[in-house]
């Protein structure tokens, strides 16, 4: 079998891989994304180019706030999370589409798309399009859900426009109008039906969908201050939360539009990659495109070479030709609801008395927090009860020891592995 193909085709352009920068703070600058490109992303959405960046004023300082996996503002390496309470870009409107203009005629077969935010104002929306237009783009993205209100009146009072889905129609609708190039919008999860809102989109015009943006989040409180984070002068605010926590979030919303029949519109992922194997959950849910933002921030761009290396070793494994064959590839093994799920299978645990390392987590587990199903003695082994185990799988999940718990079905389970 020859090397796997990586390309895939959005928004009528040819990427040479599915992976983006997202709109953030590492697509913030022309330099910053040109190293990116320079590295092998194919791609990348900008960080929303806003109005607002005009204003005679500065970003607030500091703006980051790491989410530990356990506790607040711990000082750990790795974070489950980050939290970003600021969302423009440091320079002017002008200089930032400039900017842009430039990284694009220097890299034309790169994917480009514009990211704009305006509040609930045609003009303002209509305006950015027409500089996006004017800087090359290939795109342009909306930024229709960040935690932050839209303007006064119209069809969007209170909330972000992305709640709304006549709201969304209408924004679609306007830069539609004021643009030849295809429109993505960027979708939040803080909605009651994702779908609705990504069939507004479809119907007001749009080519493509970004799901999800960050969730509205509290970043935690300093117990010696007493202070929320990031602490600015003794107060905190609402931040957007990215990274690890918002996975399996941000798949179920791609799920939810995948699974939609009537939404024809091409899907790009983010939220929460951090490695390949995300990267590749998310292609087979049916995403087109992985965008990326926290995992750059916290090793640098070069975490382009596992998500590629990764990608191509996995294809070769599965024997996917092309990335096109590998999109949405599970998607029917993906019940709508798990009351469509089968109950006639029913396992049982059973713990490898060689593996296991006596240290009483799966016993824990099992009596404080399911079928009090396993027995520990006092050398410290331990025993499945055949007749209480439900197979529920807590017990694997809290074990620190690779294959040492497996499931079978219940009539294949032997009394002596445990």
């Amino acid at each position: 079998m020859s090397r796997p193909d990586l390309k895939v085709s959005f928004c009528g352009f040819q990427c040479e891989n599915p992976f983006l920068l997202a709109a953030s703070p590492v697509s913030r600058f022309g330099e910053m994304i040109e190293r990116a490109f320079r590295m092998g992303w194919a791609g990348a959405v900008t960080k929303s180019v806003s109005l607002a960046q005009d204003l005679p004023d500065h970003s607030l300082s500091p703006r980051f706030a790491g989410i530990g996996l356990g506790g607040s503002g711990l000082t750990a390496p790795y974070k489950g999370g980050l939290a970003n309470i600021d969302f423009r870009i440091d320079q002017s409107v002008e200089k930032t589409m400039a900017d842009y203009a430039l990284l694009k005629s220097r890299y034309p077969d790169k994917f480009l798309a514009i990211s704009l935010k305006a509040e609930f104002d045609q003009k303002q929306w209509q305006h950015l399009a027409g500089l996006a237009t004017a800087a090359g783009a290939d795109a342009i993205e909306l930024c229709l859900s960040c935690p932050d209100p839209c303007g006064e009146g119209g069809s969007c009072a209170g909330g972000s426009i992305g709640q709304n889905p006549q709201s969304v129609k209408e924004v679609v609708t306007w830069v539609q109008s004021a643009t030849y190039l295809p429109v993505m919008v960027k979708l939040s999860a803080h909605v009651a039906n994702l779908a609705a809102i990504g069939l507004a989109a479809q119907e007001g015009g749009a080519a493509a969908l970004t799901a999800i943006n960050t969730l509205k989040s509290i970043s935690g409180i300093d117990l010696a201050t007493l202070s929320p984070f990031p602490t600015i002068e003794g107060m905190s605010a609402a931040a957007g939360l990215s990274g690890a926590a918002i996975k399996p979030i941000a798949q179920f919303c791609l799920d939810e539009l995948a699974g939609e029949p009537s939404l024809q519109l091409q899907l790009s992922a983010a939220g929460g990659v951090t490695c390949a194997q995300d990267a590749i959950e998310f292609l087979l849910l049916g995403a087109r495109t992985v965008q990326v933002t926290t995992q750059i921030m916290l090793e640098g761009y070069g975490l382009i070479e596992d998500l590629r290396d990764g990608l191509a070793a996995f294809m070769e494994k599965h024997r996917f030709r092309t990335v096109e064959e590998l999109v949405g590839a599970i998607r029917p093994k993906l019940a709508r609801s798990s009351k469509e799920l089968s109950r006639r299978q029913q396992l049982i645990a059973q713990i490898d008395a060689d593996l296991c390392i006596g240290c009483g987590r799966c016993y824990l587990a099992c009596r404080d927090g399911a079928y009090q199903a396993i027995e520990f003695h006092p050398d410290r082994t331990v025993r499945v009860d055949s007749e209480k185990c439900a197979g529920c799988g807590l017990c694997r999940i809290t074990c620190p020891v690779p294959a040492a718990i497996r499931f079978t079905a219940k009539e294949e389970h032997t009394e002596g592995s445990a």
